[in-house]
């Protein structure tokens, strides 16, 4: 009975982390999930200003470039 009872605490304590792990996946999931709806979203929303303001647009994203080349930034 002695030995069952070890057992089964051995057991618990896996079922326990197990159960965390999984936790901290589903939160990491959802989390990356709403980063991806978030882009989405904005993509969305660029595409639509590119289509009905393009003239706009088009010098707005020359000047982002403008000064992304000045500041020395490389990753956008």
């Amino acid at each position: 009975m002695e030995e069952l009872m070890k057992i089964n605490a051995k057991i618990r304590k896996q079922q326990i982390g197990r159960l965390f792990a999984a936790g901290v996946c589903a939160c990491c999931g959802i989390g990356l999930l709403a980063s991806y709806s978030y882009q989405k979203g904005i993509t969305a929303c660029q595409k639509s200003i590119a289509k009905f303001y393009p003239d706009e647009y088009e010098s707005l994203t020359a000047k982002v470039l403008e000064t992304f080349e000045r500041e020395g930034v490389t990753k956008f």
